[in-house]
């Protein structure tokens, strides 16, 4: 056994944050001294710092990470090729945003925003099985794999792409009342609808990290052309990361509910 100083010195861990790995059960000591409180850690255990590390190198929480060590290998496998096309999505994103620089830079980004044309539609009514409760905009991929459990569960049929409807007035990534859904063939099964009205829409095209620019304009638009919002906008993920990894080639479609203002 060594102490928790030679630990936090074999694996490059501060002592604070070894105690805190103690205190959540990410990694317990072997034996704790019942006299000093000092805490001792077997040799073995040094491997599983080093996972641990790894893990947090992939940009797993500690909390998912908790879970991986004691994951089967076919869940571990699945984890790990998930994250990995999220960082291949991101590195995609990375080098979308760089080009959008260089046309900043150009003069050219002005141009290429006016290209996205918005216009009133009206929606068809369309079922979904979807999710609703408050969470982060990271929470998205868990959520959706709820409900994605769920509806095959069900022997329900997916028709459609995914989307996600914003109830809160006021939005906040890291906590908002979100609904996330998954559009059904028919109403069999259905716990809720989207559609069925006025809507101003605009078709993003890009990657995630622009989308609150296209939600921006699209309100300036509703408000400059004597439109009033009537109801929670929603977006469908037209073309998504799982066709084509190249966020360039990714299309979200936002709805806003409106109607005419009087006078």
């Amino acid at each position: 056994m060594i102490t928790i100083g030679k630990m936090s010195q074999a694996c490059q861990l501060s002592v604070k944050t070894l105690r805190w790995y103690d205190q959540t059960g990410l990694l317990k000591p072997v034996h704790i001294d019942e006299k000093t409180g000092f805490r001792y850690y077997s040799l073995d255990q040094i491997d599983r710092v080093i996972l641990i590390k790894r893990y947090k190198r992939f940009g797993f929480s500690l909390e998912e990470i908790a879970s991986l060590l004691e994951a089967e290998e076919d869940s571990l496998t699945a984890s790990l090729s998930r994250k990995k096309r999220e960082l291949e999505a991101q590195i995609l994103e990375l080098q979308q945003i760089s080009a959008e620089m260089g046309k900043f830079l150009k003069k050219e980004t002005e141009k290429n925003i006016m290209s996205e044309e918005i216009t009133i539609v009206e929606t068809t009514e369309m079922p979904v099985y979807g999710l609703r409760q408050h969470m982060a905009v990271k929470d998205f991929g868990t959520a959706f794999g709820t409900i994605f459990e769920q509806v095959a569960k069900d022997h329900l049929q997916p028709a459609g792409p995914t989307g996600a409807r914003y109830y809160d007035e006021e939005f906040n990534r890291e906590d908002s009342d979100i609904e996330v859904f998954i559009p059904l063939a028919s109403k069999e099964g259905a716990n809720a609808s989207v559609g069925g009205m006025t809507c101003a829409k605009l078709t993003h095209k890009g990657g995630y990290s622009t989308l609150d620019e296209s939600y921006a304009r699209l309100v300036k638009w509703i408000e400059e052309n004597g439109y009033q919002t009537t109801g929670a906008p929603y977006e469908l993920y037209v073309k998504t990361g799982y066709e084509n990894p190249n966020p360039a080639t990714w299309e979200t479609d936002i709805y806003f509910p409106v109607e005419k203002t009087q006078g």
